[in-house]
């Protein structure tokens, strides 16, 4: 596929420059993005802004290279997409340029919170009423070592679940384990652009909606339940024709992701010592949900 042109992009201070960025397709899914700079101070009305959030719209996953992004850059960027989800305090890390907005991940303990993603495929911010739409991550130390972040997208995944267990179309998940539950379909419509998707975390409970009167789950079923995507989930990646894009990060590296159409996961190797494979240091932002996920009973474009 040829690359397709993206003509302009606006910074405070700086004229309207033609030709700003051009988009190529990544394998196995996502796109790269060129000829941007994602440095300085960006005004979120900029053609910039809006060609990006396009862009993340139609592919789920941006990567740009090359990039000089200071944590103010990160912000700016970050702002594009939705108001800054503001850090609880169990999140803050002294070791964080700006530890309420930007969590500081890695594998020594000193430098940053240690072991997190690592626990499965999920998506952001499934405890809150509205979770997280998007992320943006940029890598402050890159490892000399493997210590990737793997990528899944979730459209083809809901199709696979919808076609192998279409009761699923009923099942809901609660994803807090405070008295305050949390509840959210397992197959969802994106908010923005309508495509099926699956609500992926950790879960406390189930419920049973439509179709028949409401009914919760007890734990045995519902640990039937999770055990059983895990096993489908699991299955799916592990296809011949698996969709996982995996990003070996490089120094310069940022990572633009749609939360609620992309899962991620930091495999094993991730937290291995810097004395095996070098200080990693990744920065992540994610932008506040603004809308509740509506369940996607539309079977027709489930299994299409």
């Amino acid at each position: 596929m040829p690359l397709r042109p993206v003509t302009s992009v606006r910074r405070l201070g700086s004229p309207i420059a033609k030709a700003a960025f051009e988009v190529s397709p990544l394998r196995p899914f996502g796109a790269e993005v060129t000829g941007a700079d994602l440095g300085g101070s960006l005004l979120a009305s900029s053609d910039l802004a809006q060609n990006l959030r396009r862009e993340l719209d139609a592919h789920g996953l941006l990567v740009v290279r090359g990039q000089e992004f200071r944590p103010d850059d990160h912000l700016a960027v970050s702002s594009i997409f939705g108001d800054i989800f503001p850090l609880p305090p169990r999140y803050q890390h002294e070791r964080s340029p700006h530890p309420t907005r930007i969590l500081r991940m890695s594998n020594d303990v000193a430098e940053g919170f240690q072991g997190v993603g690592t626990t499965g495929w999920h998506v952001d911010g499934t405890s809150y009423k509205t979770p997280f739409c998007a992320a943006v991550m940029h890598m402050d130390r890159v490892p000399r070592g493997a210590a990737p972040t793997l990528f899944l997208p979730l459209a083809p995944l809901a199709r696979h679940l919808r076609a192998a267990r279409p009761e699923w179309e009923r099942l809901w998940l609660r994803c807090s384990s405070s008295d305050d539950a949390i509840l959210h379909p397992l197959l969802f419509a994106h908010p923005r652009t309508g495509a099926p998707s699956v609500t992926l975390g950790k879960t406390y409970g189930s419920v049973w909606r439509g179709g028949g009167p409401e009914r919760a789950a007890d734990a045995d079923e519902t640990a039937a339940t999770v055990a059983d995507l895990r096993t489908l989930v699991d299955d799916f990646v592990a296809s011949a024709a698996q969709p996982v894009y995996r990003h070996d990060w490089r120094e310069g590296d940022v990572v633009l992701v749609d939360n609620l159409a992309t899962a991620h996961l930091a495999p094993p190797e991730t937290q291995a010592a810097p004395s095996e494979i070098g200080l990693r240091v990744l920065h992540r932002v994610v932008v506040a949900g603004t809308a509740a996920l509506a369940p996607f009973f539309n079977s027709e474009n489930l299994v299409s």
